[in-house]
């Protein structure tokens, strides 16, 4: 019997809530094909990037220093096909368009947020890569 095995997906995170990280990290990487890399700034982010290699970007939009939208525009112009997924506690309609502007390709609210959530929202953009 042949068995494929699946792919691991590199998460590429980028928050500066370490709680809210440590919370939904564990719940994200409960599966296998799951791998997650953490920075917690978004000017740090932005030279990682390249040699990190994800398949898929999350981020948080307030940060400190430079903020998620100005983080998702310079991706945008560096790698314009790596999926981004904004996950934050702004939600409403401004934001939502803001990111949409900027290029995120999908929207979370934190709010109820969980595991579950979090890989159902990324994995459309992560079959598209296969």
């Amino acid at each position: 019997m042949i068995t494929r095995q699946r792919k691991t997906y590199k998460i590429f995170w980028v928050d500066d809530d370490p709680f809210f990280l440590n919370w939904i990290i564990p719940q994200v990487t409960d599966q296998t094909c799951f791998t997650v890399h953490i920075c917690t700034n978004a000017r740090t982010a932005l030279y990682t990037i390249g040699t990190a290699s994800p398949d898929i970007i999350l981020t948080n939009l307030v940060m400190p220093g430079m903020c998620g939208l100005e983080m998702i525009a310079a991706i945008r112009h560096q790698s314009p096909s790596i999926p981004i997924v904004v996950v934050s506690n702004r939600f409403n309609d401004c934001d939502k368009l803001a990111a949409f502007e900027a290029g995120a390709d999908c929207f979370l609210s934190k709010a109820g947020v969980n595991g579950e959530v979090i890989i159902a929202g990324i994995l459309p953009y992560l079959n598209r890569k296969d």
